[in-house]
């Protein structure tokens, strides 16, 4: 069965594919992350790749509202990139020729500075991808437009780089993860890590005793987001991803005790990437 992600080919989505050992001719592009996610809800793929946390922004949160939002699936694995950015206009076009630029909105947030100093002028349209962004431009061939993108992404689509390694921070790193219908789970491997969420609403000043609890219990909350409700102002629901896998005593007892408070909801437990076999997307 194949594996939907985030397109289309030369995303970094697709590069993280080999982290997960997922074999490229098993994989589905689809534009947007919700539409990879409902793939896998209709039965029409078996799992999902999408990316979901960036060191330099932070969550990618149309990852993490598509996921709560259409509900049914679980997070099964996760796989660590580092990312690597550079600038591409068609054969007709020069540095100084770009008037606009495209790319996803967290790749220009990691390449912001690089643009203020040198294209100060020019007009950023965001996309769905870098690689959307890249084919765009691509297809277009005006050599006003230009597309920041992974290297060989750009090649891949019959532009020519004109300024490498543009990203603020080169050691940024991209955290995917592989989702599924909830069947499909883990069992603790000693390194995992849980994410969860964890809906207060009108009970935000209940966020400080739910925090106490991961303290309490010794258990390392690696992430805290807060997003909203969707319903009025001022409801909140939270992510909240620590070490762990729920079925060790220790995360068990967590969820346990939050389950009695709120409606908790356990995204699933799987194995932690390993930051030494880090792999970098060109």
């Amino acid at each position: 069965m194949s594996i939907a992600y985030l397109g289309p080919p030369g995303s970094f989505t697709e590069a993280a594919l080999h982290g997960l050992y997922i074999p490229h001719h098993n994989a589905v592009p689809y534009p947007t992350v919700r539409q990879a996610l409902d793939a896998v809800r209709r039965a029409e793929t078996t799992a999902a790749v999408i990316p979901w946390e960036n060191s330099v922004e932070g969550a990618v949160t149309e990852s993490v509202d598509a996921l709560v939002a259409g509900g049914s699936l679980s997070i099964v694995g996760e796989t660590l990139l580092r990312v690597e950015f550079a600038l591409a206009v068609p054969p007709a076009g020069t540095l100084t020729s770009i008037r606009q630029v495209l790319t996803h909105p967290i790749a220009h947030a990691q390449c912001r500075t690089w643009l203020d100093d040198h294209l100060p002028a020019a007009d950023v349209v965001t996309t769905s991808s870098t690689a959307h962004a890249a084919r765009e431009v691509g297809t277009a061939g005006t050599p006003h437009l230009a597309a920041i993108a992974a290297p060989n992404t750009l090649e891949r689509y019959g532009l020519e780089i004109v300024a490498c390694d543009i990203g603020d921070r080169q050691d940024a790193v991209t955290r995917f993860v592989k989702v599924a219908p909830p069947t499909v789970g883990s069992l603790p491997t000693g390194a995992d890590r849980t994410s969860m969420i964890v809906p207060l609403a009108d009970q935000m000043q209940q966020l400080h005793a739910v925090l106490e609890e991961f303290t309490r219990a010794c258990v390392p909350l690696t992430s805290v987001l807060s997003r909203p409700g969707g319903s009025r102002l001022g409801t909140y629901f939270f992510l909240l991803e620590c070490e762990g896998h729920v079925d060790d005593p220790d995360v068990g007892r967590v969820v346990a005790t939050l389950a009695r408070r709120h409606a908790v909801h356990v995204l699933g437990s799987y194995p932690r990437a390993d930051l030494s076999r880090l792999a970098l997307s060109r």
